[in-house]
């Protein structure tokens, strides 16, 4: 048995051989050329963007055109033909050095290239060190690295390349000339696979192009990656079905079966919906993968609904342009809106959730349900028509309405409309003594035993919340107290403890106040007249006077 030792994977038969190979680079093709034609050549290169967008490429293609002996001086393509393009490009070339920082990662690895910096070219200009991944050196690498990058010899030449820019040191960033990468849009992507195709001499539908393409979320090594396997799947015609096989796209050998279920869904077909779903799980999709297509597909809807003219687009799959033109026509903003909010949450359940197929049916059960009811401007023209004794309760709860807010005389606590035009609060006591007033006596609780205040101002309250479980109390107290004062309060959580909760403020208050009280000629003649007693706490009787007061006049009001 022979093993064919010449095969080559596409990505790397059709790898970049000039800075003309490039696709949808060209703003940092244009720099580079002006950079080397004129001379103006940087010590160091940082290259950043998304894996499989040429950043490795691009810097062997620098090394080359520094180094080639041929490359005329008006332009930056290197000849690619002299000894020297030929050594860097198998990778053979003494002064051309790759490392790869993921491998090795320590301060060792860098004090060698420093102890190789001082060395000249032995049979080239520069002596380039191209470090890939260089994110993952160690944080004593980078400071061994620093003065060298900074001052290097003129001979010597830096070029990294990484996909976390965020984890290099500000120190290393600043000594480098940075270049972002983007990712290659879809039409300039697509045009590539397809000349890759004709190159190859594969016949590729264009719908198949446009789902090899999405797959590669605009990275170029990994759409020209799946193109080689969808090849190899079926090498004399790729269509949209071998690729949707290939992929595993929701397990769908018909990708109109994704849309089959988002149209039982809006129609609030539940029975149907779940068999639709159950067919899919058991043809062999990923759960996630359903709900993930059914994202693309509200996406894909709404934007057609939005730009009509995307029906057009032959780089969009034809189904998802008939289907999503039929729902846009279908399905209005605000349905497409819930319908992605639902799908979005249920995805995020999903990634952290377990049985992940009863979880499915439950999302879409719930999309039913929402898809079912009424338009909610619908409704509110639907209600009064409805059903004569709602109408006559409405009507007559508008009317009691108008004649309070008439009546400016009369200011009841329970009128939030009312409250919220005179309440002004300062303090947070006063915020949390308002809780109390509106009879909120959870919130009130929380607020007064467990709450650490950290830092207020009007519109603005900063607490430590650690000890309430509610994940949605900070959102929960913002939406009453913004109700009841009429403007927009913001509450922020933190993690200090420098705060302290009004409970435990008051007790120290009270605790003063004994001591107070001890020291008083009066009370300490009593207490030393009447051994073992005690002081346990302070009322102030005029509170309590004030409280039956508000009690009355309140009453008083209602009666009037």
């Amino acid at each position: 048995m022979t093993v064919n030792t010449e095969y080559k994977v596409l990505a790397r038969k059709y790898r970049p051989q000039t800075f003309g190979d490039l696709i949808g680079q060209e703003t940092l093709v244009q720099i580079l050329t002006n950079a080397i034609t004129t001379n103006r050549i940087a010590n160091a290169y940082l290259l950043t963007g998304v894996r499989g967008v040429g950043k490795t490429t691009t810097a062997r293609l620098i090394a080359m055109s520094l180094n080639c002996e041929n490359r005329k001086e008006s332009s930056c393509e290197p000849c690619g033909n002299c000894d020297s393009c030929q050594s860097i490009r198998s990778d053979h070339n003494l002064d051309v050095i790759e490392m790869d920082a993921a491998s090795k990662t320590g301060v060792d690895d860098v004090r060698e290239i420093i102890d190789n910096v001082k060395y000249k070219p032995v049979n080239s200009t520069f002596k380039i060190f191209i470090i890939d991944e260089v994110h993952m050196l160690s944080k004593s690498a980078f400071n061994a690295l620093l003065k060298t990058l900074e001052e290097p010899p003129e001979h010597v030449k830096f070029i990294f390349a990484t996909t976390e820019v965020k984890k290099i040191p500000v120190t290393i960033l600043s000594r480098c000339q940075r270049f972002d990468l983007k990712r290659v849009d879809s039409e300039n992507l697509g045009k590539h696979l397809k000349k890759i195709s004709e190159l190859e001499k594969v016949k590729i539908d264009d719908d198949a192009i446009a789902l090899l393409v999405r797959a590669g979320d605009g990275s170029v090594r990994d759409s020209i990656s799946l193109l080689d396997q969808a090849v190899i799947n079926n090498s004399k015609n790729v269509t949209a079905e071998t690729v949707t096989n290939m992929l595993g796209l929701a397990g769908l050998a018909d990708r109109g079966k994704i849309y089959d279920l988002l149209e039982s869904i809006s129609k609030g077909k539940a029975s149907e919906s779940l068999i639709i779903f159950r067919d899919l799980y058991n043809s062999g999709a990923d759960i996630l993968m359903i709900f993930e297509e059914l994202l693309n597909a509200v996406h894909s809807i709404t934007q057609i609904k939005i730009s009509p003219d995307l029906k057009k687009d032959i780089s969009i799959p034809e189904i998802e342009r008939v289907r999503g033109d039929y729902f846009s026509k279908q399905l209005s903003m605000n349905s497409l809106g819930v319908m992605w909010q639902v799908l979005f949450k249920g995805f995020q359940e999903l990634q952290n959730g377990f049985h992940l197929f009863q979880l499915g049916e439950m999302i879409i059960i719930r999309l039913i349900y929402i898809s079912s009811n009424p338009n909610p401007e619908g409704t509110k023209k639907e209600i009064p028509n409805k059903n004569n004794e709602d109408a006559q309760l409405i009507s007559k709860d508008q009317e009691i309405k108008k004649k309070v807010d008439l009546n400016t005389d009369i200011n009841t606590t329970n009128n939030d409309t009312t409250a919220s035009s005179i309440i002004k609060i300062t303090n947070f006591r006063q915020f949390v003594d308002l809780f109390y007033k509106k009879r909120e006596a959870l919130l009130h609780t929380q607020l007064y035993n467990s709450v650490k205040l950290i830092s207020f101002k009007e519109g603005e309250v900063v607490i430590n919340n650690k000890l309430i479980r509610d994940q949605h109390f900070n959102r929960n107290v913002a939406k009453l107290i913004s109700k009841w004062t009429g403007r927009i309060w913001q509450i922020h959580s933190s993690d200090s403890n420098i705060g302290s909760t009004l409970s435990e403020e008051d007790i120290i208050d009270q605790q003063n106040e004994i001591k107070k009280m001890k020291n008083h000629p009066e009370v300490k003649k009593i207490l030393e007249a009447l051994p073992g007693l005690s002081i346990h706490s302070i009322t102030d009787i005029t509170d309590t006077v004030d409280e039956t007061v508000d009690e009355f006049e309140a009453e008083n009001h209602k009666e009037v």
